[in-house]
């Protein structure tokens, strides 16, 4: 470090009201009666030209014949090379190029590594652009128009491109054959980004956004490598969608037999049970039937939504992949996904309503078992209503035990009967 720059950072450090003005550095120092170190460096930094004027309270002061008491002073930075303020005052002297040697006065090690990364890629781009102007300090980004860019941002700007910066170089590095083409996608991403925003603004836009123009560069190329277009895209996903449609239909036609099997084989089975007094063999082997015919039926619906879980995580691989190659176009594809995906959904839904009709008609099955095995549930939950009565039923003691008929007919009153 120069010793000029040595001493005016120890004097630096006692000044106060700092500013800066059309290159000149404003500011203000106490000093103090016996102050000679302040008095000594003032002195010699004046003989320097790197204090241009001391003043106290407006009158011009001349060393040594420095007055006690606040002193404002007018610093020349262009008399301390490689001194700055702030980063943004270094990012404004020297946009794409650092000095060999600098100073900020302003303490920051994200700022300087944003810094130094900023030039590293704007001399990356100086070798890719197709016209750089020195003079203005610009460039231009051709296209389907030229884009002009200026050199000209602020140092928070570059805070995120250190961490990218090894990756860009990479991927723009001229060793590859087919670096032209990937210039031309990055430079593509970047005009998107850019063709709408003022000229100044346009390069600080950039670096504070270089992450997401990195990754559509990226998208873009990886896009081309597989020859990939948007219509063969949709080619793709159609005979995908019509496998997926193929593959939740047998799986529908699947639920609706079942939709149709289950409360047919119930209404049979029930139609079979008999009331009687305790539970007797037939009741029995209904019921355990009927529960093996439901249970088989679950344990079918347990392996078609097994099934429809693998199709809804193809579907789900096949989405993500796709907004991995998104394009300006994949509002048409996000729509297409999202028909099958309903359809998806519609066919899970039957297929929980089937689950809970089986369990339901299980539970009625059961129910059904001990109705018919309780007398005492028979007459409180009767089956037909009591005026419906066969006329020919025999009747029934109080222990539930049928009565005989009589075997000779009933006489009937008024007629007698042939004597010999």
């Amino acid at each position: 470090m120069p010793e000029l720059i040595e001493r005016f950072l120890a004097l630096r450090q006692r000044l106060t009201n700092v500013r800066e003005a059309d290159g000149w550095l404003l500011a203000e120092v106490q000093l103090a009666e016996g102050d000679s170190e302040v008095a000594a460096a003032l002195g010699a930094l004046h003989e320097d030209g790197v204090i241009s004027e001391v003043r106290r309270e407006g009158r011009l002061l001349f060393p040594p014949r420095f007055e006690i008491g606040t002193l404002q002073l007018r610093i020349d930075t262009g008399r301390l090379p490689g001194y700055f303020e702030t980063y943004d005052g270094l990012v404004e002297s020297y946009p794409d190029e650092p000095p060999a040697t600098f100073q900020v006065w302003q303490r920051d090690d994200a700022g300087q590594a944003g810094y130094l990364a900023a030039c590293q890629l704007l001399q990356l781009l100086k070798t890719k652009v197709e016209v750089w102007d020195a003079t203005q300090r610009r460039f231009f980004l051709v296209d389907s128009q030229a884009l002009e860019v200026p050199l000209a941002y602020l140092a928070e700007q570059t805070l995120g491109i250190a961490a990218l910066l090894e990756t860009l170089q990479k991927f723009l590095n001229v060793a590859h054959l087919d670096a032209d083409v990937r210039w031309i996608f990055f430079r593509k991403s970047s005009v998107r980004l850019l063709r709408d925003v003022p000229e100044p603004s346009r390069l600080g836009l950039l670096l504070a956004n270089l992450a997401n123009v990195l990754e559509r560069a990226q998208q873009d190329y990886a896009l081309y490598l597989e020859r990939f277009s948007f219509e063969d895209l949709l080619k793709t996903f159609d005979e995908k969608r019509l496998k997926f449609v193929e593959d939740l239909n047998q799986v529908l036609a699947s639920i609706q037999m079942a939709l149709i099997g289950v409360p047919l084989g119930y209404f049979l089975i029930a139609q079979q049970f008999k009331p009687c007094a305790g539970l007797v063999g037939q009741n029995f082997i209904l019921a355990v039937g009927g529960l093996l015919f439901f249970g088989l039926l679950f344990v079918l619906s347990l392996n078609q939504g097994k099934t429809l879980a693998e199709i809804g995580a193809v579907i789900d691989d096949f989405e993500r992949e796709q907004a991995r190659k998104h394009t300006d176009k994949s509002a048409r594809l996000t729509a297409l996904v999202a028909s099958v995906r309903s359809q998806y959904r519609r066919v899970n839904c039957l297929l929980i309503m089937v689950r809970c009709l089986l369990v339901a008609f299980a539970g009625v099955v059961l129910a059904a078992t001990v109705w018919c095995s309780v007398p005492a549930l028979q007459n409180r939950f009767l089956y037909l209503p009591a005026s419906t009565s066969v006329s020919n039923a025999p009747a029934a003691s109080p222990t539930g035990v049928p009565i005989a008929p009589s075997a000779g007919p009933t006489p009937i009153s008024g007629k007698g009967t042939n004597k010999p």
